[in-house]
């Protein structure tokens, strides 16, 4: 029986699969990586709607300068939940009295940030809106750098990001 010499078809396998393998991690990327893409996305998102509702609530003030809340505070601000706060989704102008998100100008609220809850305005001084998610440890990074995106106006626990508005 002649002795056979070379790559046997076991070692061409396990080339194969040790290059499939080297693929499959530069494809998908390591866990970090991952997870700091995710970051950044959530904090992206998170400045984009606070922006977003920052300018809204700002714009309704200034459209209609005597629009009164009946608080005496901040009164062409919306009015919150007295005391408490208010779901962003539920402002009203005092101004003209529409919903800040009815669509009729074609904007209407941000869409839900998943593991977040709703985003709440707050009538006090300052008048700030607030964002929590449910999993402190996963986004505290992201609440962060949102608060350093956002500058001086902002503020972060490890679950809440917090933002004023009007002082």
């Amino acid at each position: 029986m002649p002795h056979q010499s070379g790559f046997s078809i076991v070692t061409l396998l396990f080339l194969a699969a040790a290059l499939l393998a080297g693929l499959a991690f530069i494809l998908i990327g390591s866990g970090p990586n991952v997870q700091g893409q995710m970051n950044a996305q959530k904090t992206a998102q998170l400045v984009a709607q606070a922006q977003l509702i920052v300018h809204r609530i700002t714009k309704c003030a200034t459209d209609f300068p005597s629009g009164d809340n009946l608080t005496g505070l901040h009164k062409a601000y919306p009015l919150d939940a007295n005391p408490g706060s208010l779901a962003v989704a539920s402002l009203v102008c005092p101004g003209n009295q529409q919903n800040l998100w009815s669509g009729v100008d074609g904007v209407y609220p941000p869409a839900p940030i998943t593991d977040f809850g709703a985003w709440t305005y707050t009538n006090a001084s300052p008048a700030i809106i607030a964002i929590t998610t449910s999993q402190p440890g996963a986004y505290s990074p992201s609440i962060l750098s949102a608060a350093g995106k956002i500058g001086l106006a902002a503020s972060a626990t490890v679950d809440t990001l917090t933002v004023k508005v009007i002082e």
